[in-house]
């Protein structure tokens, strides 16, 4: 399955590549470092056989049950994903939803958050909108039929976030730290 991800990752740059040879601030495009694909499956069949397929690959796997659907967060333990990227989110689509299966997007950490929402608002002709889930906040960028996702961190920050919760909530505590502040959370490790 590696084969055909990286043949859709590959398609995905190049098209990545065109929009940012496009930008009036075409440095600020080329620091964004990818580090997460999204990928979307149709049911949880195909979530599971997927699954099974890429956990040996892996060192560490969070699964989360989230709008109505499963979803996992991969990492890699050595990055067989072109792109240099180490994590795969894998993602049942959404019931009685019709998109597109496949590839869904590509996450980039955006260490300039402060200066994003300025710099893509002088990208005239790009397509862009703030988004969130609990604790995860992301801004998307729309191009070639596909979203880039443009995050402080990584989505492995989200999931300490989202662990963090649940344990404080079993605490009896109140969550209230920012999601990319230090965590205690502990992942377990796939064997």
């Amino acid at each position: 399955m590696f084969d055909e991800l990286n043949q859709k990752i590959d398609e995905y740059l190049a098209k990545w590549q065109v929009l940012v040879d496009q930008r009036k601030n075409k440095e600020f495009f080329e620091r964004l470092k990818p580090t997460a694909i999204g990928w979307k499956v149709t049911d949880l069949a195909e979530y599971d056989q997927l699954l099974h397929e890429w956990r040996g690959a892996c060192d560490q796997i969070v699964e989360v049950w989230m709008n109505d659907r499963w979803m996992a967060k991969l990492h890699l333990k050595v990055s067989k994903q072109h792109g240099a990227t180490e994590i795969i989110k894998l993602m049942q689509r959404r019931p009685n939803s019709s998109d597109a299966v496949g590839l869904d997007h590509i996450d980039f950490m955006d260490m300039e958050q402060t200066n994003t929402k300025a710099i893509l608002a002088e990208e005239h002709d790009l397509k862009w909108t703030e988004e969130e889930n609990g604790p995860c906040v992301w801004t998307s960028v729309w191009f070639a039929g596909t979203e880039a996702k443009l995050r402080q961190g990584t989505v492995l920050d989200v999931i300490i976030a989202e662990l963090e919760a649940t344990n404080n909530k079993i605490r009896g505590a109140k969550f209230a730290r920012p999601v990319l502040e230090g965590s205690n959370a502990i992942v377990s490790e796939v064997e």
